[in-house]
């Protein structure tokens, strides 16, 4: 832009800018529950006045430059939101080894010694019943 405002001056920059804007499209994509932006199409308008050959070359190099600002973003995006999955998915995997697991080795020995003395006590009664019954 400071060769183009060097060159062609500042007026032609002025009357090169028109009210345009590019537009940015994300699409996104999803990966074991976490949805992510995985690639954005840039569209630039074509100028709607003429420009000249300064004002092309620099028009260029900034399209060029919010590409890669746009995939830089995209990726960066994409980064963060893996990267909190991650964050979320060990926080989870701790609670499960820490917590859950210990809980239910516990509450199945509990039910594990419930059917052991219930097993006991039904073959203690047959005993006495069989014991009680007169032989044929």
């Amino acid at each position: 832009m400071l060769r183009a405002g060097l060159l062609d001056g500042q007026r032609s920059i002025r009357l090169s800018a028109d009210d345009t804007f590019a537009e940015v499209t994300i699409s996104y994509a999803a990966s074991m529950g976490a949805r992510f932006p995985a690639d954005a199409a840039l569209a630039v308008p074509p100028p709607a006045t003429w420009e000249s050959p300064v004002l092309t070359t620099a028009r260029q190099a900034h399209r060029a430059a919010l590409a890669a600002a746009v995939r830089h973003a995209v990726a960066a995006e994409a980064l963060r939101v893996i990267e909190a999955e991650l964050l979320a998915t060990r926080h989870r995997l701790r609670a499960v080894r820490d917590r859950w697991i210990p809980g239910l080795e516990h509450a199945l020995a509990e039910v594990t010694l419930g059917i052991e003395e219930q097993e006991r006590s039904d073959a203690a009664r047959l005993r006495l019943s069989l014991a009680g019954r007169p032989r044929d």
